[in-house]
């Protein structure tokens, strides 16, 4: 195996946990890398010169001292540049592999019948996000196919985004900043992180802009919502990786938001679709 291979392996092997020099040595020999020991204290030594690794000596009840290495900040950083460059990769095949479902199958169909239900299909709804990534636009294509209305792509840059879909107009605005008029929407669909400093005016807004027998449909990531100490598939897992939080206490978890919204609309339904959880509520109170 060629050095910087090693090196990112080693990373990888390593974690955030101490390791002899041995220790490191044994591992790789189970995954068949084959590696001489003076080679091995060579690169660890090359990568505490780059400040990929940190050591210490260790006192020894039973002999002489014993170095102990960890990964240092640029091991740690170096390291998450791998981990995200994998979780992308992933991503992309996965992506790739729901929208490409056939119909019956389709996870997007699944999300937009669950949207759409008991509703009529002259509808007029809007879809706000902060990204239109691939997913959100193969569900807003899968609406276009259920409902003969209006339908409206809000962002904050009108201008940045060409959704390339027939009968779905792209206006200005932000989740608290809807330009939509009083009473306006069958169907109000939210995809993005909502920071819980902002939630109380988005929800007066979102509550503004839908009509006496309309809905209110939150898409998110899964992970978004969840605690950190909550254990996560792996699609979660990638999800919370990619959609980090800078502040735990700014995002919401799917308790406090759903109880949140039950206070501006009658009834809060949840349904989870692969990795994407939709809280749909109905009925907004005065």
């Amino acid at each position: 195996m060629r050095t910087p291979e090693l090196k990112s392996t080693i990373l990888r092997m390593a974690g955030k946990n101490e390791f002899y020099g041995y220790e490191m040595h044994r591992k790789l020999e189970e995954r068949e890398i084959n590696i001489g020991i003076g080679r091995l204290y060579s690169i660890l030594g090359e990568m505490k010169e780059e400040g990929l690794l940190e050591d210490r000596w260790e006192k020894s009840q039973s002999g002489p001292k014993r170095r102990v290495y960890q990964t240092g900040k640029k091991g740690d950083e170096e390291r998450n540049k791998i981990l995200m460059d994998a979780i992308r990769t992933v991503h992309e095949f996965y992506t790739d592999y729901l929208l490409s479902l056939p119909p019956e199958h389709s996870v997007f169909n699944i999300m937009s019948d669950f949207l759409t239900s008991d509703m009529q299909t002259n509808l007029n709804v809007a879809y706000t996000a902060t990204r239109f990534t691939g997913p959100v636009r193969k569900l807003i294509s899968s609406l276009t196919k259920k409902i003969t209305g209006n339908i409206y792509a809000i962002h904050s840059n009108e201008n940045g985004i060409d959704l390339d879909l027939e009968n779905v107009s792209v206006l200005n605005g932000s989740f608290d900043d809807m330009p939509v008029k009083d009473n306006h929407l069958d169907l109000l669909i939210v995809t993005g992180n909502i920071r819980s400093d902002c939630l109380e005016s988005c929800l007066n807004e979102w509550r503004r802009v839908v009509n006496s027998g309309g809905t209110l449909a939150i898409v998110t990531p899964t992970a978004v919502l969840a605690d950190y100490r909550d254990p996560l598939d792996i699609g979660e897992f990638i999800e919370q990786r990619e959609h980090p939080r800078i502040e735990p206490a700014e995002n919401l978890n799917l308790d406090i938001l759903s109880n949140e919204m039950a206070k501006y609309f009658e009834k809060v339904e949840t349904k989870k679709v692969v990795h994407i959880t939709v809280l749909r509520a109905t009925g907004p109170n005065e």
